[in-house]
């Protein structure tokens, strides 16, 4: 028996075209095609990680090619955290995320980041009541990217002061530290 394949829902692609309004013509839509990503046609239920990848850098390249790429995935990552609230997926978990605070939305980042994707995994460690070191495998190979969105998340809740920082780096996993 296969393991299943790893891949980004449909939703979550939503997401990012939706950070990408106003961008989506010329160049970008050619390529976007070139790496799976039809903007004529229906949004597929799901599309392959190595795709979503692609889309990221794609999408970070368009929209802030003055940018070094670590600089320009943290501005899309933030991007992304307001477009997605925007879907009635984000919609929902905004709601959830306001009524836990930032302590239980840290610790229920594994729950949070499977509703867009049936592959990372996230390792939260609580280092102390408003100290979290976060775990994450398989986010990609610019981690700010997934940092911006565990940081913008969390921001949603109302917390201030926080802080969140690339700790270490390895192929695709990252570890980030977030403090307030």
């Amino acid at each position: 028996m296969r393991p299943p394949e790893k891949v980004v829902f449909g939703h979550t692609v939503e997401g990012l075209l939706a950070v990408l309004e106003g961008h989506l013509e010329g160049p970008l839509r050619a390529s976007l095609k070139d790496v799976g990503l039809d903007l004529d046609a229906k949004l597929a239920p799901a599309y392959p990680k190595h795709q979503w990848h692609q889309m990221l850098l794609l999408g970070a390249a368009a929209l802030f090619p003055h940018l070094a790429p670590a600089q320009a995935h943290w501005q899309l990552g933030q991007r992304f955290v307001t477009a997605y609230f925007s879907t009635r997926m984000g919609r929902a978990l905004q709601g959830v995320l306001k009524l836990l605070g930032p302590a239980r939305t840290l610790e229920r980042t594994a729950r949070n980041m499977a509703s867009g994707n049936n592959y990372l995994r996230v390792d939260v460690e609580r280092l102390a009541p408003t100290d979290y070191r976060l775990k994450v495998s398989e986010g990609g190979v610019h981690p700010e990217f997934i940092g911006a969105l565990c940081h913008f998340g969390t921001l949603t809740t109302g917390v201030k002061n926080l802080t969140t920082v690339v700790e270490a780096h390895e192929e695709a996993s990252a570890t980030y530290r977030m403090r307030w």
